[in-house]
């Protein structure tokens, strides 16, 4: 069954994310030339367009990341930490097994808060859950997060490993697998802020318990101030927020996230 979802969730994302959608309608467009049907070419070309010049000059990704970013605080005052969570998808798992060097992507905050984190609390172990999340398979993020940690000078002990997880779901069950002893205080989750909220939902699902989130690569600001022409960051962050929140549905259907307050004790008392 978590194969089936992995597979699916991939492939109904790359059918509905908004760059294939425009591109889609301009060629549907294209098409309508072809059969001489002018009126219905117009409206799609036309369409298109403007939804392209819209995106390149409006951040319409704002409206979808702002009320996820503003879920949780940033730079909570955490207490007693029991341990730190990073999860994967701040790597370039491709690009690190080409110049067999870690490369992070725009997720890599995920990585630094992980390394501040751990260096804060030197006592608190670190886990680290993520593989690849390509259908077709490729490097690990488990093992670009180990060279990245270690030559940031954490000792190997304090380093937990989850090299299989794909999906949000399984950085939750799989991590939680990795715990022995919970231990005295919140256990730090760190991922980017827009994917905390479906990050939360699935720990708490899966049965952690005292999870503190520590939000990072924000993406979202003021809208009026980053009004300008930029369509390859606008698409970008656009995509990024129309993607968290079909994720939310789609693990709110499958049972794969609950909302925090069903389940008692999963966030910390410190939030």
């Amino acid at each position: 069954m978590d194969g089936f979802f992995f597979l699916a969730s991939k492939l109904v994302w790359a059918l509905i994310r908004p760059e294939t959608l425009l591109v889609l309608l301009i060629a549907f467009g294209f098409f309508a030339v072809l059969r001489l049907r002018l009126g219905v070419a117009r409206v799609c070309l036309t369409t298109g367009l403007l939804g392209l010049v819209a995106i390149a000059i409006f951040p319409l990704g704002n409206l979808f990341l702002r009320p996820l970013e503003t879920r949780y605080p940033a730079n909570p005052e955490p207490g007693e930490v029991a341990g730190i969570i990073v999860l994967g998808g701040g790597e370039e798992g491709l690009i690190s097994a080409a110049w067999s060097q870690p490369n992070t992507g725009s997720a890599g905050e995920r990585y630094l808060a992980g390394i501040a984190l751990a260096n804060r609390f030197p006592d608190a172990p670190l886990i680290f859950t993520g593989g690849s999340g390509r259908v077709r398979g490729g490097p690990s993020g488990a093992l670009i997060a180990e060279e990245i940690f270690t030559d940031a000078g954490i000792a190997p002990e304090r380093l937990g490993f989850d090299s299989a997880s794909r999906n949000t779901a399984e950085n939750a069950s799989r991590s939680r697998e990795l715990i022995i002893d919970y231990g005295e205080g919140s256990w730090l989750l760190v991922t980017s802020a827009s994917h905390m909220p479906r990050a939360v939902g699935s720990f708490c699902a899966a049965g952690w318990q005292n999870i503190l989130p520590w939000p990072t690569d924000y993406r979202s600001g003021a809208f009026g101030q980053r009004i300008g022409w930029d369509l390859a960051r606008n698409l970008d962050e656009l995509n990024t927020g129309v993607k968290e929140w079909i994720g939310l549905m789609a693990y709110w259907v499958s049972g794969r996230t609950v909302p925090p307050n069903a389940a008692p004790g999963c966030l910390s008392d410190a939030l």
